[in-house]
């Protein structure tokens, strides 16, 4: 998962000899505040709409002093995310030993994730809340291959409010009773479960059953 893999080829780059006005435009039709600044092959720099707003439009970029914001293309996803919000940036440029490779943007990590990392990939979702102290992944994933299925992806965040950690995971199945049930007997705490139409469709029932109950 390295930057140069998740670069978006439909960003466009800018030349030393482009105006001001220009490169606004640019800006409006990809609905962007930055673009790279390349002369040949060379990174020059991001150029950020804020500083073309303060220079007349027929200012060519070459007279610009661009910011050096870019990463490296062996960058890792996780590295890469970080220095992306670190940044503040529409787009962060790609750059091996000073020569530009293209540009990553919101559109290419998303699609990135959604087609390499399972998340788009047919299965159920599980929320699991568990105390920190008892925090366990392996454990997790074997707990999920003894109800005849497996985890493809897993992500973990603090619960807010509390010192417990959210884990969530992707599954290759939609049918997750027999998750849910071993979860449950090893006391673990369900938080909540998506694209699960057969136990979605019985909640339902249930809930229907215990409305119709309740108005005897």
């Amino acid at each position: 998962m390295y930057a140069q893999r998740i670069m978006n080829s439909d960003v466009p780059f800018i030349r030393p000899d482009d105006s001001a006005g220009k490169v606004l435009s640019l800006m409006d039709e990809y609905k962007v505040r930055h673009l790279p600044l390349v002369n040949g092959e060379d990174f020059r720099g991001l150029v950020y709409e804020e500083d073309l707003m303060e220079v007349d439009e027929q200012t060519p970029m070459a007279t610009l002093d661009a910011r050096q914001v870019a990463t490296a293309p062996n960058c890792h996803l996780y590295d890469l995310v970080a220095q992306w919000v670190a940044a503040e940036v529409d787009v962060l440029p790609v750059v091996d030993e000073g020569n530009y490779l293209g540009c990553i943007d919101a559109s290419s990590i998303l699609r990135f994730l959604a087609q390499e990392t399972h998340w788009a990939a047919k299965g159920a979702v599980l929320v699991l809340e568990i105390p920190e102290r008892d925090l366990s992944i392996s454990e997790i994933a074997r707990l999920v291959e003894g109800a005849d299925t497996k985890v493809v992806a897993c992500t973990t965040a603090h619960a807010p409010d509390s010192s417990n950690v959210e884990v969530t995971l992707k599954v290759q199945t939609e049918e997750v009773e027999p998750v849910i049930a071993t979860f449950q007997r090893f006391g673990y705490t369900i938080q909540s479960f998506l694209h699960a139409p057969k136990l979605e469709e019985e909640m339902r029932e249930r809930y229907d059953a215990f409305m119709r109950y309740l108005k005897q």
